[in-house]
């Protein structure tokens, strides 16, 4: 049996893979059987699924995915049968590929042996020389005469035929016995074998769960112990409590599985690994960068010509006493269709008064826009914008500036009375590629266009977004030298 799948879309559109191992891995993991492009396909897990081979079908499972695996639009919640046509999506909006199931086909007549040399009638083969046997039947003695009695050889009792006939079964009985007995020892000792062997595994597999459960409750505590002491954190150390608390009770119901159980063992490493990062980021001087940074950051307004109000972030790079140049998202001044808002407003952190802005210039190819607005005493600008050519790190902390949720936060209506007040959230860099900036964070709708700053208060990027089905604790970002380029002129 062999397996095929077609993918529909994604990166890989319109190719096909052909599999036949037994155990098909699925991921954007360069080891996965069923390869996807790992800058791309950002929906489908490094390890998001495995289709085993049992009998003549395919079964499908997810093993922990980030964004869950979906059979002709239904999520995965057990194992599931694979047949002809499925289609499988990989996350709610992922790629997706079609199934189709290839028998194994036998040559014609396979299994049919030819008939032999020696099997031909009247002959019987030894080691290649062929013998004729007898084709007449033997010949009856001659009857006895009143002169001649028939004679015995010595040793042979009249009938001797019927007890040769005995003996040879009597022997073939006792060869079967015998290796009847041998085979019978022979199964309880492999049965005994492999009964210790069962044993031992699922000890060995209970014991590697319960140290498994211990490192979980000392990561939760850990990761109390960073609750308690760092506010700015709360969104992303919430997140994974949630995952650590989740890893525990799949791991106490997981079965003596191998391979359920060293899955969950990566999940769990990788539970650790980003407690580390956090715990980096708790280190930050948050207090510094915010007093730094604040005032420079303003909520933005929006209407478009259809009537619609929209709220965002922009950042100040420019001043002078006429006004200044200011920092947001593409997106968050224009529509779909690339049609600017009819009219733009900011307000700065800290106070309640709404300056008109307009937009200057768009970036050709990154989601960045430039506004102008007009205060003509000037206003604060950001501390300092990071070199261009500055490497980002993998697990560096970092901090967001920020309107998430715009006014529908508690509170938001009474502005106009009490001003505005940028959000400051604390995270981690957990990826990193030419254009886009990957962090363990918080974002919302309304954090659209706010700066991120490293360990020394430089700008590092724009957040523009977040990963589908993270609840905003997975982010991404405009590296800051497309901010440069923009600037570029200016």
């Amino acid at each position: 049996m062999k397996a095929q799948f077609t993918f529909l879309s994604g990166s890989r559109a319109g190719q096909t893979d052909i599999l036949s191992q037994a155990h098909i891995a699925m991921g954007r993991h360069p080891d996965s059987e069923l390869k996807f492009d790992p800058e791309k396909d950002l929906d489908v897990s490094s390890r998001h699924a495995v289709a085993t081979l049992v009998g003549e079908q395919y079964i499908l499972r997810d093993i922990g995915s980030t964004n869950g695996t979906f059979v002709n639009g239904k999520q995965l919640t057990k194992e599931c049968a694979l047949a002809t046509k499925d289609i499988i999506r990989f996350g709610p909006n992922g790629p997706q590929v079609e199934f189709t199931a290839i028998p194994d086909r036998r040559p014609s007549g396979a299994g049919a042996p030819a008939e032999s040399a020696g099997s031909r009638s009247g002959t019987q083969v030894f080691g290649g020389q062929e013998q004729a046997r007898a084709s007449t039947p033997p010949q009856a003695p001659p009857r006895p005469t009143k002169d001649r009695q028939p004679v015995v050889p010595a040793g042979r009792p009249l009938g001797g035929t019927t007890a040769r006939v005995r003996v040879e079964v009597a022997r073939q009985t006792r060869r079967l016995r015998l290796t009847a007995a041998g085979l019978l020892l022979l199964l309880v000792g492999v049965s005994g074998a492999y009964l210790w062997q069962t044993h031992e595994t699922d000890r060995r597999l209970a014991a590697q769960r319960q140290a498994l459960l211990g490192q979980v409750d000392s990561l939760m505590q850990q990761i109390g112990d960073l609750s308690a002491g760092s506010a700015g954190l709360r969104a992303a150390l919430d997140s994974a409590q949630l995952a650590a608390e989740q890893l525990k009770q799949q791991l106490a119901a997981a079965p003596n599985d191998a391979d359920q159980i060293n899955s969950l063992k990566r999940r769990l490493e990788k539970a650790i690994r980003q407690q580390r990062t956090l715990a980096g980021a708790a280190a930050l001087d948050a207090h510094g960068i915010a007093a730094a940074n604040r005032d420079a950051v303003a909520m933005v307004w929006v209407q478009f010509p259809n009537g619609k109000i929209y709220t965002g972030t922009a950042f100040a790079v420019r001043s002078d006493p006429n006004g200044g140049l200011l920092i947001t998202n593409k997106h968050v001044v224009s529509d779909s269709n690339g049609t600017l808002a009819s009219r733009i407003g900011v307000v700065f952190n800290g106070t309640n008064q709404n300056f008109r802005a307009d937009v200057v210039k768009v970036h050709p190819g990154a989601d960045l826009a430039l506004l102008h607005a007009s205060v003509h005493r000037g206003f604060p600008v950001v501390k300092a914008l990071a070199d261009s050519t500055r490497p980002d790190e993998m697990g560096e902390p970092a901090a967001v500036l920020g309107f998430p949720l715009g006014l529908d936060l508690a509170g938001g209506s009474s502005w106009a009375h009490e001003g505005v007040a940028a959000t400051l959230t604390l995270g981690t860099v957990s990826r990193t590629l030419p254009d886009l900036l990957q962090l363990d964070s918080y974002g919302a709708e309304g954090s659209s266009g706010s700066p991120i700053f490293d360990r020394n208060g430089s700008v590092i990027g724009v957040l523009y977004g977040g990963q589908t089905g993270s609840n905003g604790r997975i982010i991404y970002a405009v590296p800051v030298r497309f901010v440069h380029e923009l600037l570029a002129g200016e």
